[in-house]
């Protein structure tokens, strides 16, 4: 059955676009294009008397894969040379793959850093996409994260004759120097991510763990590589660890998605008694750890799990969808800025630092930048009473409860959940007010700027975005405290249709990725596993933060800036320069997502953040 995605994808194509490439001979039996949108066709011509399993041998090394060609081309039945077969670039031999990216990519090269692939676009027209690039060359289109690391000053798009660096530890091995020779496809499942492995021990739970020493949680080179054990009555993956790497962040923390202190303990005890591990402090390196692979983040699954395809597929179609317009120097773009907590809501509290306190100060030196720097049009969910939007010249902030959610008529925050629901309910009044005014909805950004309190070897900033499998439905609140305000009234019920959840996915991990690449880029310290994730994952339940599910804003971020469970971020967190640091580089981020790339001029770095 055809996903619904992909009519939709069909329907917002251009109405005339050429074919980038001609048909091109790669065998006798083998021709190969480049699509419109950016797609390999291979077409195979079958042998007189040619069998599924034979043709599946011959062009992609295991005959086994007979059923996956013909189901890709809704086939059965005897094969005739009359017949044209249509295999996935993935299926193909390594030679294959080689021979068909050497015709349809005639300036791409081998280097010693990886492979230089030269964008081929039809001029005036944006090229292929880091989503094709890393899913033809590294076996996985959510690479693209890792690639763009790699070319600082490439943009989210392409144009013809960009020369764009492929990473050689992320290459499938057909484009791995020495290692071209015809094999059959890899029976055991490679996990390519952008983010690598860390250092750690295992730590104590809640706020005590921050008086623990451990080591701090940091990517190495390398990817890791899983195998898989589906015939046990607990299927499980297998990983070798590495020297340096311990249980507590090379397994739980990365392969699990766990980063809250009590979840990571919890995976880990489910992980050494699933082992029979005696003492985790003397695990050798090469030990074959087993992972139950219902603990597994859907991108470490079997490469045909249902959950990965249809985790991939989303992020496929979202990436495609998350078309954007560009604006110079923010000019017309409306932020909404959204300070986390508040009021007698604190949030996380290490030593005397109130997330609240300190998250405010940096959303008011934010507001200041874009009023000052750019041509945004700025809004804020909240405000103090007594200070406004006044930034204090101090290190260490004074705590305080003053501060009220800008509703009419305006709600002193006491009860967290209103005063979460309150802000949503604000914002999509003003995205309302907005797209009245004509202002393109990709124009209106939406950022909740947080502080996270997570397992204390971990540092950095993560962010999260509205995942599209937990933004459907409708939602409302009928409470009196709501009902009392405009904003509420204006539309009580919030609908999210599915084209505009995955619209949201994409326009969102773009502006997020943008932020946290800016963090990266200006000194500041990022999450060294999946900064960017499309829900939380916390006491065994997966969810998205209910002010960017509800919020109807297509662009939308909740940006947690630093781990205050960390002491080192916690002690920069104290220093007025640290937030300004934040403050500048969110801003920077939110620039360079809206500039095209030749406008992008990163910042320079400051060794504050470090």
């Amino acid at each position: 059955m055809r996903k619904w995605w992909v009519g939709l994808l069909g329907a917002l194509l251009p109405a005339v676009v050429l074919a980038v490439s001609p048909s091109k001979t790669i065998t006798p039996e083998v021709r190969a294009s480049l699509t419109a949108d950016y797609t390999i066709d291979v077409v195979v011509t079958p042998h007189e008397g040619d069998a599924w399993s034979r043709l599946a041998k011959r062009v992609t090394g295991d005959g086994d894969r007979w059923n996956e060609i013909a189901a890709f081309n809704h086939a059965g039945g005897n094969l005739t040379t009359e017949q044209r077969v249509r295999i996935p670039f993935s299926l193909l031999r390594p030679n294959l793959q080689r021979d068909v990216a050497a015709a349809l990519f005639p300036f791409d090269s081998d280097v010693a850093a990886g492979r230089r692939h030269v964008v081929v676009g039809s001029n005036g027209i944006e090229g292929e996409s880091l989503w094709n690039i890393a899913e033809w060359f590294t076996g996985r289109g959510d690479n693209y994260a890792a690639i763009r690391a790699a070319n600082p000053s490439q943009g989210l798009s392409t144009r013809k004759g960009d020369v764009i660096l492929i990473p050689k530890e992320l290459l499938v091995a057909a484009f791995r120097r020495g290692e071209m020779e015809e094999r059959n496809a890899p029976k055991t499942a490679e996990v390519r991510k952008s983010e690598d492995d860390p250092e750690e021990r295992t730590g104590a739970d809640g706020h005590a763990a921050a008086a623990v020493s451990l080591p701090e949680a940091v990517a190495v080179p390398g990817q890791p590589s899983l195998t898989y054990d589906r015939t046990s009555a607990e299927p499980f993956a297998i990983y070798r660890l590495q020297k340096g790497e311990a249980l507590y962040s090379s397994v739980a923390i990365r392969f699990t998605g766990r980063v809250y202190s009590k979840d990571v303990g919890d995976v880990l005890d489910r992980i050494v008694k699933f082992n029979g591990i005696d003492d985790v402090a003397r695990i050798p390196i090469g030990y074959r750890v087993k992972i139950p692979m219902a603990l597994l983040l859907p991108e470490y699954l079997p490469a045909d799990d249902p959950t990965r395809v249809a985790n991939e597929e989303v992020k496929r179609a979202s990436a495609k969808l998350a078309v954007r317009p560009r604006a110079k120097g923010l000019a017309g773009v409306r932020v909404i800025l959204d300070a986390g907590h508040g009021g007698r809501d604190v949030g996380a509290t290490y030593d005397d630092v109130w997330e609240s306190n300190y998250v405010y100060d940096v959303m008011c030196r934010l507001k200041h930048i874009l009023e000052k720097k750019s041509g945004a049009t700025v809004a804020a969910t909240t405000k103090s009473a007594q200070a406004g939007y006044d930034i204090p010249d101090d290190d260490e902030l004074e705590e305080a409860t003053d501060h009220i959610v800008l509703t009419s008529p305006k709600y002193v925050i006491g009860d967290p959940a209103v005063g979460v629901n309150l802000r949503w309910y604000l914002a999509n009044s003003i995205f309302r007010r907005a797209m009245k005014a004509s202002v393109a909805r990709e124009k209106v950004v939406f950022l909740s700027i947080h502080a996270d309190s997570l397992h204390p070897s971990l540092r950095g900033a993560m962010a999260y975005i509205p995942g599209q499998r937990y933004v459907t439905g409708s939602y409302e609140k009928s409470e009196q405290v709501y009902l009392a305000r405009a904003e509420v009234r204006e539309s009580p019920v919030v609908r999210h249709s599915e084209k505009e959840s995955l619209t949201s996915e994409g326009l969102s991990r773009d502006l997020a990725e943008s932020i946290i690449d800016a963090f990266d880029q200006d000194g500041l310290k990022i999450h060294p596993f999946n900064p960017v994730r499309d829900n939380v994952v916390r006491n065994g339940r997966e969810w998205v933060p209910a002010v960017i599910r509800y919020n109807l804003i297509p662009t939308r971020v909740l940006l947690e800036i630093c781990n205050l469970g960390n002491d080192k971020d916690r002690a920069l967190m104290k220093t007025k320069k640290y937030r300004q640091h934040v403050a500048e580089a969110i801003y920077q981020g939110l620039v360079n997502y809206y500039n095209d790339r030749e406008d992008v001029r990163p910042a320079p770095a400051i060794a504050s953040g470090r």
